[in-house]
C-alpha cells in the first residue's frame, strides 16, 4: 500500500468494494424494505424520530434471520428495562441539571465500556444513546409528561423497528442454515478455482481469514431450534470444519501437488458442490478416483477430507469458541475506559453546546458521538471521514428529495416509496466491505434526516438543515477529542497482531508434518490476523501527521506481512521448514517486539527447535 500511494490504494479499494457479489442485492432491497415500513408505522402512529428508528435498521440487521430476530429481541428487552429503570432516575433528578448531566455521562460510559468489553456490543452501545436521549427530554417535554410521553415515545423509538425487524426476518429472512450452506459451496467451489491456479485465489484467502466460528455459531443456534432435520444439521455442522481443511489444503502451492491431479480435484470438488447446493447430502459417495494413491501428504489431505463429506457427521464435530462474558483486558487495558470515556465527554460536550444556545434542532450532534466513535485515532477519523462523505451524499439526495419529489406526494404511502428507493441506495452501499459499510448508513441517516421531519411529506428545509449542522458539530467535537485528548495509534495494534501471528507460526512450525496440516485452528488464527493487516495499516493514513508514524515504517510493517504469509505458506505445506525460513521468522519477530510497547518476549524459534 504505501509504494502505491495511500489515496489511491484507497480509492481503487473502494470501487472494488462497491461491485456486486452474491446475496448484496437481496440484502439491500430487504434493508430498504424494512425501512419503508418502518417510516410508515411512524407516521400511522405518530412515532418521533422515525430516521433514527430506521437507523437501528440499517446500522443492525445482517444477513442471518436468525441473528436479526434474536439481536431485535434483545435489544427490546434491554430498551424495556432501560425505560422502566429510568423512571425513578428522573423523578431523582428532574430538578437539578447537574445531577442529569452526571446521570447521561456516567450511564453513557457504563454502556459504552460494555459494549467495547462484552458481547453485547452494538446493543451496549445503543442502549447508552437511548439513555442519553430520555434525559435530553427532561429539558424538551413538559415536566408532567415526561413519564408517559417522553419515557414512551423513547421506548417506541428503539422497540417499534426491532419487532417489524423480528417479523420482518421471519417472512423475508435468510435462515442460518442457508447462509451456512452457501458458505460451504462458496469454500468448495474457490478451493476448485485455487487447485486449477497453483494455489492462487484471492476470494478463497478471504473465506479462510473469515474462520469458522460464525459459521459454529449459526449452527448452534440451527441445532437448538431445531430449524432442520438432526441428520441435516449435523452434517452441516461437520461440513464448516471439513471444507476449511478443504480451502487449506487448495492453497498448496503448484509443487505440492501435482499438475494431473489439480484438475481431477477441482473437477470433484465442484461436482461436491453442486450436490451440497442441491441439499442431496451426505448421500454422495468417493468419486473413482479416490482409490488412487495419494502422490504427496497435501494431496492425501485434500482428499481424506473430501471423502469425509460422505460420512453422516462430514468427518467433524466442532464447536464454536466459548466467548467470555467479559474481556480478559477489560480493567487492564486502557483502551475500553478510554473508549467509554472520551465517548461520553464528547457527547455531553455536544449536549451543552447545543442546550447552551437553544438550538435544539442541532441535536443530532450527541447522536453523531455514539454512532462514530471507535476505539483508536486511525479508526475513528477514517470512520468520521465515512460519516463526513456519506452525510454529504445523503443530504444531497434529500434536498434533491425535498426540491423535486416531496411536492408531488400527496399520502404517507408515496414516502414510503421514496424511502425505499434512497435506502436502497444506501444499502448497497452498507452491505458491503467494513471499509465502506459505514457511508452507507450514513447515506441513509442523512437522506432521513432530513425528508423525514414529521408525521408525513414534508418540505421544510430549515429543519432539515439544522440536523445536518448537528452532524458536523458532532463529527468535529468527535475529532477534536479522540486526536487531541490521549490519542491511540493504530500502529501498536498492527504491530502486535503481528507479532501474535509470528508466535502462532512458532507454534506450528514445532509441530509435525502431519499435525501442521491438522492443526486448522492455528492456521484460521493466522489467516485472519494476516488478512486483517492491510486494513489495519490503511486506518493509520487517516492519524493526524503529526500522531501517525512514518511512511518508511508503514511500507516496513506491510513487507513484514507480507513476509510472513510467505512464511506461513512454507511452514504449512513443507515436510521439513528450512533454516533460511527459521532464520527469517526470528529477525521478524525480534524486529516487532523491539518496535512494540507491551508485546512478550517469547523464547525465538531456532532455540525452541
Amino acid at each position: 500500500m504505501p509504494a502505491e500511494g495511500p489515496v489511491s490504494s484507497m480509492v481503487a479499494q473502494a470501487w472494488r468494494d462497491l461491485q456486486p457479489f452474491e446475496g448484496r442485492f437481496g440484502q439491500a432491497w430487504r434493508v430498504a424494505l424494512l425501512c419503508a415500513l418502518v417510516t410508515g408505522v411512524a407516521m400511522a402512529y405518530r412515532i418521533p424520530e422515525p430516521a433514527i428508528s430506521c437507523y437501528l435498521v440499517i446500522f443492525l440487521m445482517k444477513r442471518d434471520a436468525v441473528m436479526n430476530c434474536l439481536l431485535g429481541a434483545g435489544l427490546i428487552a434491554l430498551a424495556s428495562l432501560v425505560v422502566l429503570a429510568m423512571i425513578p432516575v428522573i423523578n431523582l433528578s428532574i430538578d437539578s441539571p447537574a445531577l442529569r448531566l452526571a446521570i447521561m455521562f456516567f450511564t453513557s460510559y457504563v454502556f459504552l465500556f460494555l459494549s467495547s468489553t462484552t458481547p453485547l456490543g452494538e446493543q451496549a452501545a445503543i442502549v447508552g444513546l437511548i439513555v442519553a436521549f430520555i434525559m435530553t427530554l427532561v429539558t424538551d417535554v413538559p415536566v408532567g409528561q415526561i413519564g408517559d410521553q417522553g419515557l414512551l415515545a423513547a421506548w417506541k423509538m428503539a422497540c417499534m423497528p426491532m419487532a417489524l425487524m423480528i417479523l420482518f426476518n421471519l417472512v423475508f429472512g435468510t435462515p442460518s442454515q442457508v447462509l451456512v450452506r452457501e458458505r460451504i459451496v462458496d469454500r468448495l467451489r474457490s478451493s476448485a478455482d485455487a487447485l486449477e491456479n497453483d494455489g492462487e485465489s484471492a476470494k478463497l484467502t478471504e473465506l479462510l481469514a473469515e474462520g469458522n466460528d460464525e459459521s459454529l455459531k449459526q449452527m448452534l443456534l440451527v441445532k437448538l431450534l431445531h430449524l432442520v432435520p438432526r441428520d441435516e444439521a449435523r452434517w452441516l455442522n461437520g461440513a464448516v470444519e471439513t471444507s476449511y481443511r478443504i480451502a487449506l489444503a487448495a492453497q498448496a502451492p503448484g509443487e505440492a501437488i501435482l499438475a494431473d491431479r489439480r484438475g481431477m480435484l477441482a473437477a470433484r470438488l465442484r461436482d461436491v458442490a453442486d450436490l451440497v447446493s442441491k441439499r442431496t447430502f451426505p448421500i454422495f459417495a468417493p468419486a473413482q478416483e479416490a482409490e488412487q494413491q495419494p502422490s504427496t501428504p497435501v494431496e492425501g489431505a485434500l482428499r481424506s477430507a473430501l471423502n469425509s463429506l460422505a460420512r453422516p457427521d462430514a468427518g467433524a464435530s466442532p464447536k464454536p469458541e466459548p466467548e467470555p462474558l467479559l474481556a480478559a483486558d477489560a480493567f487492564s487495558a486502557p483502551r475500553h475506559q478510554l473508549y467509554a470515556l472520551k465517548t461520553s465527554i464528547a457527547a455531553v460536550v455536544c449536549y451543552l453546546i447545543y442546550t447552551g444556545i437553544d438550538w435544539n434542532g442541532i441535536h443530532t450532534a450527541m447522536i453523531t458521538c455514539y454512532v462514530a466513535a471507535l476505539g483508536t485515532t486511525g479508526e475513528t477519523v477514517r470512520k468520521l471521514t465515512l460519516r463526513i462523505a456519506g452525510c454529504l451524499v445523503g443530504a444531497a439526495m434529500g434536498a434533491a428529495a425535498l426540491l423535486f419529489v416531496m411536492p408531488n406526494l400527496t399520502d404517507v404511502g408515496g414516502l414510503m416509496v421514496l424511502v425505499f428507493c434512497a435506502v436502497l441506495v444506501a444499502g448497497w452501499v452498507s452491505s458491503g466491505s467494513e471499509r465502506i459499510s459505514y457511508a452507507g448508513v450514513q447515506v441513509a441517516l442523512a437522506f432521513l434526516l432530513t425528508t423525514l421531519n414529521g408525521f408525513g411529506p414534508s418540505f421544510e428545509f430549515s429543519q432539515a438543515g439544522n440536523r445536518i449542522v448537528g452532524i458536523f458539530l458532532g463529527i468535529f467535537v468527535i475529532f477534536v477529542i479522540f486526536t487531541q485528548f490521549w490519542p491511540v495509534s493504530i500502529v501498536n495494534r498492527l504491530r502486535l497482531r503481528l507479532l501474535a501471528s509470528a508466535n502462532a507460526l512458532v507454534d506450528l512450525a514445532r509441530q509435525s508434518p502431519d499435525a501442521r496440516m491438522a492443526d486448522i485452528a492455528a492456521s484460521s488464527k493466522i489467516l485472519s490476523s494476516l488478512e486483517e493487516a492491510p486494513n489495519l495499516l490503511s486506518m493509520a493514513y487517516f492519524e493526524p501527521r503529526r500522531q501517525r508514524a512514518g511512511d518508511g515504517q508503514l511500507a516496513r510493517l506491510a513487507t513484514l506481512r507480507r513476509d510472513l504469509e510467505a512464511v506461513y505458506r512454507h511452514i504449512r505445506f513443507q515436510e521439513r521448514i528450512s533454516e533460511g525460513v527459521a532464520a527469517r521468522l526470528d529477525e521478524i519477530r525480534r524486529e516487532l517486539e523491539e518496535q512494540s510497547i507491551d508485546a512478550p518476549r517469547p523464547v525465538l524459534l531456532a532455540q525452541r527447535t
